[in-house]
Protein backbone atom coordinates (compact mmCIF):
# COMPACT_ATOMS: atom_id res chain seq x y z
CA UNK A 1 0.00 0.00 0.00
CA UNK A 2 1.30 3.40 -0.80
CA UNK A 3 2.59 5.11 2.03
CA UNK A 4 -0.14 7.23 4.63
CA UNK A 5 1.65 10.25 4.36
CA UNK A 6 1.47 10.30 0.59
CA UNK A 7 0.15 13.81 -0.59
CA UNK A 8 -1.65 13.54 -3.59
CA UNK A 9 -2.62 16.58 -5.87
CA UNK A 10 -4.17 17.26 -9.05
CA UNK A 11 -1.05 17.89 -11.23
CA UNK A 12 1.24 15.90 -9.09
CA UNK A 13 2.15 13.15 -6.54
CA UNK A 14 4.53 13.51 -3.67
CA UNK A 15 5.95 10.56 -1.38
CA UNK A 16 7.86 11.28 1.22
CA UNK A 17 12.00 10.47 1.36
CA UNK A 18 13.67 11.36 4.48
CA UNK A 19 16.86 12.76 2.43
CA UNK A 20 14.71 15.27 0.67
CA UNK A 21 14.99 18.93 2.31
CA UNK A 22 11.19 19.01 2.53
CA UNK A 23 10.56 15.04 3.30
CA UNK A 24 8.89 14.35 -0.14
CA UNK A 25 10.04 13.81 -3.59
CA UNK A 26 8.23 13.98 -6.67
CA UNK A 27 6.48 10.52 -7.97
CA UNK A 28 7.25 9.69 -11.50
CA UNK A 29 5.90 6.14 -11.43
CA UNK A 30 3.05 3.83 -9.19
CA UNK A 31 4.41 0.79 -8.88
CA UNK A 32 2.49 -2.43 -8.99
CA UNK A 33 3.82 -6.18 -8.35
CA UNK A 34 1.78 -9.25 -9.51
CA UNK A 35 2.11 -12.57 -8.84
CA UNK A 36 0.85 -14.87 -6.15
CA UNK A 37 -1.20 -12.17 -5.43
CA UNK A 38 -0.83 -8.81 -6.14
CA UNK A 39 -0.63 -6.05 -4.44
CA UNK A 40 0.14 -2.34 -4.66
CA UNK A 41 3.44 -1.41 -3.00
CA UNK A 42 3.46 2.48 -3.46
CA UNK A 43 5.29 5.30 -5.85
CA UNK A 44 8.88 5.15 -6.88
CA UNK A 45 10.70 8.23 -7.36
CA UNK A 46 12.11 8.83 -11.33
CA UNK A 47 15.33 7.65 -9.70
CA UNK A 48 14.50 5.13 -8.41
CA UNK A 49 12.47 3.86 -10.98
CA UNK A 50 15.61 4.08 -13.33
CA UNK A 51 17.50 2.22 -11.50
CA UNK A 52 15.13 -0.65 -11.00
CA UNK A 53 15.43 -0.63 -14.77
CA UNK A 54 18.49 -0.65 -15.09
CA UNK A 55 18.76 -4.14 -12.48
CA UNK A 56 16.42 -5.70 -14.78
CA UNK A 57 18.40 -4.94 -17.70
CA UNK A 58 21.74 -5.75 -16.31
CA UNK A 59 19.88 -9.22 -14.90
CA UNK A 60 18.56 -10.10 -18.80
CA UNK A 61 15.01 -9.83 -16.87
CA UNK A 62 12.30 -8.57 -19.83
CA UNK A 63 11.09 -4.89 -19.79
CA UNK A 64 7.95 -4.65 -21.62
CA UNK A 65 5.68 -1.86 -22.16
CA UNK A 66 1.88 -2.42 -22.24
CA UNK A 67 -0.51 -1.26 -24.37
CA UNK A 68 -1.98 1.78 -22.28
CA UNK A 69 1.93 2.80 -21.86
CA UNK A 70 2.70 1.18 -18.26
CA UNK A 71 6.44 -0.50 -18.41
CA UNK A 72 6.70 -4.28 -16.81
CA UNK A 73 10.21 -5.81 -15.41
CA UNK A 74 9.57 -9.67 -15.49
CA UNK A 75 11.52 -11.35 -12.97
CA UNK A 76 11.40 -15.31 -12.46
CA UNK A 77 11.87 -16.57 -9.01
CA UNK A 78 11.03 -20.13 -6.86
CA UNK A 79 7.77 -20.11 -4.68
CA UNK A 80 7.99 -20.46 -1.62
CA UNK A 81 7.59 -24.03 -0.03
CA UNK A 82 7.72 -24.84 -3.91
CA UNK A 83 9.98 -27.49 -5.46
CA UNK A 84 13.38 -26.00 -6.62
CA UNK A 85 12.94 -26.82 -10.48
CA UNK A 86 9.52 -25.01 -9.78
CA UNK A 87 9.76 -21.19 -10.66
CA UNK A 88 6.66 -18.99 -10.44
CA UNK A 89 6.55 -15.27 -12.36
CA UNK A 90 6.38 -12.24 -10.25
CA UNK A 91 6.82 -8.66 -12.25
CA UNK A 92 6.48 -5.16 -11.68
CA UNK A 93 4.14 -3.05 -13.44
CA UNK A 94 4.83 0.87 -13.52
CA UNK A 95 2.12 3.34 -14.11
CA UNK A 96 3.16 6.48 -14.91
CA UNK A 97 2.06 9.58 -12.56
CA UNK A 98 1.34 12.11 -15.14
CA UNK A 99 0.41 11.40 -18.57
CA UNK A 100 2.89 12.83 -21.34
CA UNK A 101 0.39 14.37 -23.17
CA UNK A 102 0.77 16.69 -20.21
CA UNK A 103 4.11 18.18 -21.16
CA UNK A 104 3.60 21.74 -21.68
CA UNK A 105 5.44 23.58 -24.39
CA UNK A 106 7.95 25.41 -21.88
CA UNK A 107 8.67 21.62 -19.97
CA UNK A 108 9.19 20.34 -23.33
CA UNK A 109 12.05 22.87 -24.02
CA UNK A 110 13.11 22.34 -20.11
CA UNK A 111 14.04 18.75 -20.49
CA UNK A 112 15.34 18.84 -24.20
CA UNK A 113 17.80 21.30 -22.93
CA UNK A 114 18.53 19.19 -20.10
CA UNK A 115 18.70 16.33 -22.92
CA UNK A 116 21.49 18.19 -25.00
CA UNK A 117 23.64 18.71 -21.31
CA UNK A 118 22.61 15.71 -19.84
CA UNK A 119 26.10 14.68 -18.98
CA UNK A 120 26.77 17.76 -16.93
CA UNK A 121 23.27 18.52 -15.65
CA UNK A 122 23.28 19.69 -12.08
CA UNK A 123 21.30 20.86 -9.14
CA UNK A 124 22.26 24.33 -7.32
CA UNK A 125 20.80 23.90 -4.09
CA UNK A 126 20.17 27.04 -1.37
CA UNK A 127 21.82 26.67 2.11
CA UNK A 128 18.80 24.48 3.18
CA UNK A 129 19.64 22.18 0.53
CA UNK A 130 16.75 23.29 -1.47
CA UNK A 131 17.01 22.68 -5.15
CA UNK A 132 17.13 26.23 -6.88
CA UNK A 133 17.52 26.26 -10.27
CA UNK A 134 19.29 23.42 -12.75
CA UNK A 135 22.32 23.91 -14.77
CA UNK A 136 22.38 22.74 -18.13
CA UNK A 137 25.37 23.85 -19.95
CA UNK A 138 25.74 27.66 -20.01
CA UNK A 139 21.88 27.69 -19.44
CA UNK A 140 19.69 27.59 -16.15
CA UNK A 141 16.42 26.13 -15.65
CA UNK A 142 14.45 28.58 -13.25
CA UNK A 143 13.44 27.50 -9.56
CA UNK A 144 9.80 27.70 -10.40
CA UNK A 145 10.41 25.31 -14.09
CA UNK A 146 12.69 23.23 -11.95
CA UNK A 147 9.95 22.84 -9.24
CA UNK A 148 7.29 21.84 -11.75
CA UNK A 149 9.75 19.00 -13.37
CA UNK A 150 10.94 17.48 -10.21
CA UNK A 151 7.30 17.45 -8.68
CA UNK A 152 6.27 15.57 -12.02
CA UNK A 153 8.97 13.04 -11.58
CA UNK A 154 10.04 13.77 -15.22
CA UNK A 155 13.64 14.63 -13.73
CA UNK A 156 15.35 12.18 -11.40
CA UNK A 157 17.72 13.05 -8.84
CA UNK A 158 20.20 11.05 -7.35
CA UNK A 159 20.11 11.34 -3.12
CA UNK A 160 22.33 13.20 -1.56
CA UNK A 161 24.03 14.27 -4.70
CA UNK A 162 23.76 17.27 -7.17
CA UNK A 163 23.95 14.68 -10.33
CA UNK A 164 20.75 15.22 -12.24
CA UNK A 165 18.80 13.77 -15.77
CA UNK A 166 15.73 13.16 -17.30
CA UNK A 167 14.34 10.19 -15.58
CA UNK A 168 12.21 7.52 -17.90
CA UNK A 169 9.31 9.31 -17.13
CA UNK A 170 10.38 12.63 -18.57
CA UNK A 171 11.97 10.54 -21.53
CA UNK A 172 8.46 8.83 -22.01
CA UNK A 173 6.96 12.40 -22.10
CA UNK A 174 9.66 13.54 -24.83
CA UNK A 175 8.68 10.45 -27.06
CA UNK A 176 4.98 10.96 -27.02
CA UNK A 177 5.87 14.44 -27.72
CA UNK A 178 7.88 13.62 -30.59
CA UNK A 179 5.87 10.87 -31.71
CA UNK A 180 3.26 13.61 -31.99
CA UNK A 181 5.09 16.16 -33.77
CA UNK A 182 6.33 13.34 -36.87
CA UNK A 183 2.46 12.52 -37.38
CA UNK A 184 3.54 8.29 -36.93
CA UNK A 185 1.71 5.92 -36.19
CA UNK A 186 0.22 5.34 -32.27
CA UNK A 187 1.64 2.01 -32.61
CA UNK A 188 5.15 2.86 -32.59
CA UNK A 189 4.64 4.25 -28.99
CA UNK A 190 5.78 0.87 -27.26
CA UNK A 191 8.90 0.83 -28.91
CA UNK A 192 9.50 4.51 -28.27
CA UNK A 193 8.91 4.09 -24.62
CA UNK A 194 10.73 1.54 -24.13
CA UNK A 195 13.39 2.71 -25.61
CA UNK A 196 13.22 6.24 -23.95
CA UNK A 197 12.95 3.88 -20.42
CA UNK A 198 16.26 2.04 -21.11
CA UNK A 199 18.21 5.29 -22.09
CA UNK A 200 17.04 6.80 -18.83
CA UNK A 201 18.41 3.50 -17.17
CA UNK A 202 21.75 3.30 -19.00
CA UNK A 203 21.72 7.30 -17.64
CA UNK A 204 20.90 6.28 -14.01
CA UNK A 205 23.79 3.35 -14.15
CA UNK A 206 26.44 5.73 -15.05
CA UNK A 207 25.89 8.49 -12.45
CA UNK A 208 25.23 5.85 -9.93
CA UNK A 209 29.20 5.13 -10.95
CA UNK A 210 30.89 8.05 -11.77
CA UNK A 211 29.10 10.07 -8.33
Amino acid sequence: MPHPLTRFYRTHVLTPRPYAPRGYVGAAFKETVLGDGTYETGYLTGCEADLMLSRAAAGNRPVHVLSYGALSISATRRASGAHPATPATRSRRLDLVIHPKRLTDRQHEDLKLIDQYENDARAVRDDDGFVQVIEAGLCHIPRTQTSILLARGWVSELPNSNRMWISSAGRIALAWRWRQEQGLNSRLLKGLYLDAALTAASTARASLTAD
